[in-house]
């Protein structure tokens, strides 16, 4: 009588791994061009940081008009905003290049037609710099009005908030554009 070999069951976390990626190879996908498209435009923006300038000017000035419209005195100069008992100098962080290129990355590298993705990108980037400058704005008149809360509004509120709005940004995509 002979006897059968039973197969080898291979086990094991990186097997697993292995499995769980070739099972979701959109996933899979989705990830590799995420990372992609975010060291491209790493790559881009330290090549370019010192040619845009004017974004951090060009935001602050905005910054500064709107202000006005909301009777907040304050003096702009360059990428500094003067206001009654503090000054906010803008940054890159604070021009909204960084949720930009998060937020470009996921679409681009979302499964869709190119179409969709240029949907994605024109409808998407104005909504990000438009919710970063209310940010900018309620980073003024907590500023103003609450110096003490400034800080954590700036460094945890805003910063978790944007990151939960940008998610926001491409579900809507997914859901208005990529879907219909």
């Amino acid at each position: 009588m002979s006897k059968r070999k039973r197969p080898v069951k291979k086990s094991g976390f990186v097997t697993s791994i292995k499995e769980y990626f070739e099972k979701n190879k959109s996933l899979t996908k989705f990830i590799g061009l995420y990372v992609f498209y975010i060291l491209v435009f790493t790559i881009i923006y330290i090549v370019i940081k010192d040619d845009i300038q004017f974004t951090r000017d060009i935001t602050a000035t905005s910054l500064g008009i709107i202000l006005n419209v909301l009777g907040i005195e304050n003096y702009c100069t360059g990428s500094f905003v003067y206001l009654e008992n503090m000054s906010l100098r803008v940054i890159d962080e604070c021009t909204g290049i960084y949720e930009i290129l998060v937020y470009a990355s996921c679409v681009l590298a979302y499964s869709t037609t190119i179409s969709k993705k240029m949907i994605g990108l024109a409808f998407g980037i104005p909504a990000i710099l438009g919710i970063n400058m209310v940010r900018l704005v309620s980073l003024s008149v907590v500023g103003v009005w609450n110096p003490d809360l400034f800080d954590y509004i700036h460094y945890y509120f805003w910063q978790v908030t944007l990151l939960i709005i940008i998610a926001i940004v491409v579900i809507v995509w997914i859901e208005q554009v990529v879907k219909k």
